[in-house]
């Protein structure tokens, strides 16, 4: 049995034009048209009847769903300093994580959370003009890619936003590209053909570098480009020029690929750059993420609080203070006392601080050590749960239908449950 028009929860495109095979029993998933390499991976693992299979444990031996989360009650009611993160969920399975928060009077950040709020600081600070993944697809005449986000961790960017199939209009210029950083051959083939590209092949480090001096340029201050080192001169100032006669830019970035010191000064300039550019013409910046449900949570949370991630629930208030919520710099320190991790759409490792119990709500194929103290697994939106998850540009909130009956528990209900034991 083939669905057609089925959503991909795997990254923050959410791709909605998949058709999966179901096989008769409606257990093993397979994709069979419209998936990326990232999509396809996840399908092989998630969507055998294997994985449906998998079943909750306790200090490494099997148990019934019921013990587990009698177990994870009684774990929770002897402590006193939990913090819940993972959070790579959908809008429900968020929901009841910020129920249990509450209850617990627990510290919640994604997984992600230091990497967003790159972004998220330099909206609070001081706003930022975006777009959408609509409008860049159809009214964008320059494309700035920075990274190689846009092709690593958004497989099909290129061929959905940038090299569609057809458009809503025509751009009143042949679109033009710029790539930033150096990118490697598989980035670089996947560009489109028979558009002017400009690779200023930044060396690592220099993108802020560079990025100030677009800036400045565009904003016609009187300085010399010769001074970034590693980029010519001559592309920095053929750069400024298209950005300035554009009549509808957008600038690219995944904030996961700016792994430096104080990237949030980076976005910052981004922010500033697009902002002179809106004096006399149109341009728009482009923050890819949603991978891993980072957005979602994050929405979630505002919506129900006034505040975004990380925040502390203790003393029965809301508390919204990132050098000290986020879960890295928690953990660091020592201050939780166990670890609730919630994670339905990615398989990644989850941190394993030493001495410190973990209660883990987790994808089927999750990988899961002897030492976790409690482990229940639950459905993954899309495929085993209905479920809605926010899209990438931040404006769009899509629904993935459930494709088979695995048994599996959604993160809402598994959540929820566990809530009610500790009520």
């Amino acid at each position: 049995m083939a669905a057609r028009n089925a959503t991909c929860a795997f990254c923050g495109l959410l791709c909605d034009d998949l058709e999966v095979d179901v096989d008769v029993e409606g257990r093993a998933v397979r994709p069979l048209r419209g998936a990326c390499e990232r999509a396809r991976a996840a399908f092989a693992t998630l969507g055998t009847d294997a994985a449906a299979q998998i079943t909750p444990r306790v200090a490494g031996r099997p148990v019934s769903v019921e013990a587990a989360l009698d177990a994870a009650a009684a774990l929770l009611r002897s402590k006193r300093r939990p913090i819940i993160s993972g959070l790579d969920i959908d809008v429900a399975g968020m929901r009841a994580a910020l129920d249990l928060a509450r209850r617990l009077g627990a510290v919640v950040d994604h997984a992600n959370g230091l990497v967003n709020y790159r972004n998220l600081h330099v909206l609070q600070e001081a706003g930022a003009i975006t777009t959408t993944l609509a409008e860049a697809k159809n009214r964008a005449d320059l494309l700035i890619l920075i990274g190689d986000g846009w092709h690593r961790r958004f497989p099909r960017f290129i061929e959905r936003i940038v090299a569609p199939e057809a458009v809503l209009g025509d751009c009143a210029t042949p679109r033009r590209i710029v790539t930033l950083d150096a990118i490697d051959d598989a980035a670089r083939s996947a560009l489109p053909t028979g558009v002017e590209h400009l690779a200023l092949d930044a060396p690592p480090g220099r993108l802020p570098a560079v990025i100030s001096m677009l800036g400045a340029l565009v904003d016609g201050q009187p300085v010399d480009a010769a001074r970034v080192r590693g980029v010519a001169s001559d592309a920095l100032e053929r750069c400024a020029a298209w950005m300035r006669a554009a009549r509808y830019g957008v600038i690219v970035w995944c904030a996961a690929d700016l792994e430096w010191p104080h990237a949030e000064l980076t976005v910052q300039a981004l922010a500033r750059c697009i902002r002179s550019l809106n004096r006399e013409t149109r341009f728009a910046g482009l923050p890819l993420a949603g991978t891993d449900g980072d957005l979602t949570a994050n929405a979630v949370q505002t919506w129900q609080s006034g505040v975004p991630l990380p925040a502390s629930y203790a003393n029965g208030r809301v508390d919204f203070d990132p050098p000290r919520y986020a879960l890295k710099r928690i953990l660091a320190r020592g201050e939780a006392d166990v670890l609730v991790w919630v994670s339905s759409l990615s398989h990644a490792q989850f941190p394993k601080p030493q001495g410190l119990p973990r209660l883990v709500f987790g994808r089927a194929d999750v990988e899961i050590d002897r030492e976790v103290e409690v482990f229940i697994p639950v459905a993954t939106p899309g495929i085993d749960a209905a479920g809605h998850l926010l899209r990438s540009d931040n404006v769009v909130t899509l629904r993935l239908p459930r494709l088979r009956e695995s048994g599996l528990r959604s993160v809402a209900s598994a959540v929820a449950e566990l809530s009610s034991r500790l009520a």
